[in-house]
């Protein structure tokens, strides 16, 4: 008898889970949440692997910059499209208000550069509130993309901070570093695994934490749950082990070492610059330093370097920690990455409990009169 009443028990426990399931399927709003998560994905996507591709090739000199070069914008401007009528087709603005999404695009500050173009977009259709979101998260995927690319921040940023036309404020980014191309390369190779391992592991990251959130957990249960943290720990080593494996001893520096070769033998002229250097006839040697006792080209001092920021730009108060070594780099990227992960998902999920909680404020003494 016991045993009967627990297998009716598992059934009806089944059933009504299965019919939750199917109203969750079916409700308009949960359908529309669902899509705007996974179209911004597409546009993460695309976005990302553009401009990677892009730089790769500029660095290697197969295209002439600046990205996105015309073919990789067509690209990414035919995803737009696509993500936009997705959205519209299964989004209407009272399922976006249901599901918490607000009826402007003051999802942050109207700053001098995109946040304040970001900002002032209208919101009074689906078409619309897709905009706003791709305006809001194509800043932060900018802003990365900037990081990862040190060498070519400014090309993708323009400015670095709050005025710039296409990134989100960078952080950190004095001293800036050498802004060229790396050529082909050691360090272009480090380079080119930096980026991809850092932009695999904020996929991962997101998609992971996505997932969860859409089930209706919060960023702090999501975040405890030991099989998700399995899956961040996997995508951690896996990123650890590629910017390794490329990057050898590299250590990061903001202005590697370079040597002015010109005449013959290891003879060297003295440059502040690599520009310098080449519009005066002289040939660029990385690695290298130009002697100023005996004008030959020597081994720098330090070993292998690659192009990187002297101080993590998410670091506050500037400056913050310099990465200094390889294993610095990466930690860099792991709390770049996870601080956008946490914008995006709290942008894309305003009721789920996806945003960090806000630190509490230490209260301000009240003053004591004095009788």
């Amino acid at each position: 008898m016991n045993r009967l009443v627990g297998s009716i028990a598992v059934a009806v426990a089944i059933f009504l889970g299965s019919v939750s399931a199917s109203r969750a399927a079916t409700d308009p709003n949960v359908l529309c949440h669902k899509t705007v998560v996974k179209q911004l994905e597409k546009y993460k996507k695309t976005h990302l692997k553009l401009y990677r591709n892009c730089l790769d090739k500029q660095n290697a000199g197969t295209i002439p910059g600046p990205c996105l070069d015309a073919v990789s914008a067509a690209k990414l401007g035919l995803t737009n499209q696509k993500v936009t009528a997705a959205i519209a087709k299964k989004c209407t603005m009272v399922t976006l208000t249901a599901v918490g999404y607000r009826t402007d695009c003051q999802y942050g500050p109207a700053t001098a550069g995109i946040g304040g173009t970001c900002f002032n977009l209208p919101v009074t259709s689906p078409t619309e509130f897709a905009e706003c979101m791709k305006c809001w998260k194509g800043a932060e995927f900018a802003r990365f993309e900037a990081t990862l690319y040190a060498s070519h921040a400014t090309e993708v940023c323009g400015t670095l901070d709050d005025t710039s036309p296409t990134c989100a404020a960078v952080g950190c980014t004095t001293p800036l570093p050498n802004q060229r191309d790396l050529g082909t390369s050691g360090e272009n190779d480090c380079q080119k695994m930096i980026a991809k391992a850092g932009m695999n592991y904020l996929l991962k990251r997101e998609r992971f934490l996505e997932q969860c959130l859409l089930k209706g957990g919060t960023r702090g249960t999501c975040l405890a749950d030991p099989k998700l943290q399995l899956k961040l720990a996997t995508a951690e080593t896996q990123k650890q082990t590629l910017i390794q494996k490329k990057c050898g001893n590299r250590d990061p520096v903001a202005n590697p070492p370079f040597c002015c070769k010109q005449g013959t033998g290891n003879s060297c002229v003295l440059a502040a610059d690599r520009a310098t250097c080449t519009t005066g006839g002289g040939t660029v040697q990385e690695g290298k330093m130009c002697d100023p006792g005996t004008l030959k080209c020597v081994n720098a001092p330090g070993g292998n370097t690659v192009t990187w920021w002297d101080s993590c730009p998410i670091a506050a108060p500037c400056p913050g920690p310099t990465p200094g070594t390889l294993s610095g780099l990466i930690g860099c990227v792991d709390d770049t990455a996870d601080q956008l992960v946490d914008k995006l998902l709290c942008l894309q999920f305003p009721n789920g409990g996806a945003c960090p909680t806000p630190s509490p404020a230490v209260p301000t003494p009240t003053p004591t009169s004095t009788p």
